[in-house]
């Protein structure tokens, strides 16, 4: 009987550092998630305000025929 429970408990630390390990995994596969995430969007805010600003410097289209014409 103490036999069987020394193995039981033997198997329950296994397993425990196995999750321990898996929850470490995933907490640093989740944290450069985050940093992609971050990145990411400061690109998209840097493109969005280029746009903006392009489109402000462009002047209403004129009425000039086309260059073929």
């Amino acid at each position: 009987m103490a036999q069987e429970l020394e193995e039981r408990v033997v198997d329950l630390e296994i397993q425990i550092t196995h999750q321990a390990n898996t929850i470490d995994d995933l907490s640093q596969m989740v944290s450069r998630q985050w940093e992609m995430i971050d990145r990411l969007t400061r690109q998209v805010k840097l493109l969005q305000d280029s746009i903006q600003e392009l489109e402000e410097n462009i002047g209403p289209p004129g009425n000039e025929k086309p260059p073929h014409y």
